[in-house]
């Protein structure tokens, strides 16, 4: 038997703007997916959790075959990380294998070679995925990522923390279409080009002083910004009723800043909080309306 686990991760700027060849800042959560792997006569995934089994088998074939391992195996999934909700989960899962399958085979992979062999998982579940998952489910932290026309070509950067940062998450309850987004916001840049570069510049200022707000620890201006950006995704139209409630709803909890984190139109929410028990004060209140919700912790590794 062995055992693995990779972290989740949330968008705190950029998400839809990073497609358009902005930046976006990312973050890795503290909560995991929890892999354990034995060997069986045929491959096959073991869980509590919502997935899609038949995807679930084809990422294991495929990281069986990146990592060059013969045999088959039972593949069980725990953890404290949602399947749902934009947060990575996928890429959690592939890390968490590869790195099952390294314990259980006695390898001594690098970094880069468990977010590599992930990789090659993740192309079942989202078919040509801009890698930035699979890095914070590997490395967590929290970096800034642009988009490059290949994988080999997107540029990490990590940034440093002065302090952890507490956020909830909030699921909205409604499982948004990220593909059904971008289209739109592809569709409102044709419509008027010129409101989509004037918001364009906006967010650039955004994604600038953010970094170095996080950087800095400084959780007013961070969550100043935050509220700038939903803005910006509710002017592209991305924000929906569910998202805007959540939001309001933390905004009024005394959140530093709310927003929705990935795709939109439903999936999830993340509110910055002042500390930890803020957090979990957050989350029971969030939780209350209607909206499972989570604290959680983006730490300084």
């Amino acid at each position: 038997m062995g055992k693995g686990s990779g972290h989740g991760k949330i968008i705190i700027f950029g998400e839809h703007f990073v497609v358009h060849g902005a930046p976006a800042i990312a973050a890795g959560i503290s909560n995991t997916a929890n892999v354990e792997v034995i060997k069986a006569a045929k491959n096959s995934i073991v869980t509590k959790q919502r997935v899609i089994p038949d995807l679930s088998i084809a990422a294991i074939a495929n990281v069986l075959s990146a990592m060059n391992i013969k045999e088959s195996y039972e593949v069980r999934l725990t953890g404290d990380l949602p399947t749902e909700g934009g947060l990575g989960s996928s890429a959690a899962f592939c890390v968490g294998l590869v790195r099952a399958l390294a314990d259980e085979k006695k390898l001594h992979l690098t970094p880069e070679q468990v977010n590599r062999f992930a990789y090659e998982g993740e192309k079942t579940f989202h078919g040509n995925p801009s890698g930035i998952d699979n890095y914070i489910a590997t490395h967590r932290g929290v970096l800034e990522f642009t988009r490059g026309r290949t994988p080999l070509e997107n540029k990490f950067v990590p940034l440093e923390l002065e302090r952890p940062l507490d956020f909830v998450v909030s699921l909205t309850g409604k499982i948004g279409s990220t593909p059904k987004m971008i289209e739109n916001v592809r569709k409102f840049k044709e419509a008027d080009p010129e409101e989509f570069g004037q918001l364009m510049d906006e967010y650039f200022k955004i994604a600038t002083e953010g970094a170095k707000f996080i950087s800095k620890g400084k959780l007013d201006e961070i969550g100043s910004l935050m509220n700038a950006n939903q803005s910006l995704l509710s002017e592209l139209g991305v924000s929906d009723e569910r998202n805007d409630a959540v939001v309001e709803t933390a905004m009024k909890e005394g959140a530093y800043g709310a927003k929705l984190t990935g795709g939109g139109g439903g999936g999830s929410c993340i509110a910055l909080a002042k500390d930890k028990a803020h957090a979990e004060k957050l989350a029971q209140a969030l939780t209350k309306a209607g909206y499972a919700s989570f604290s959680t912790v983006i730490d300084r590794k």
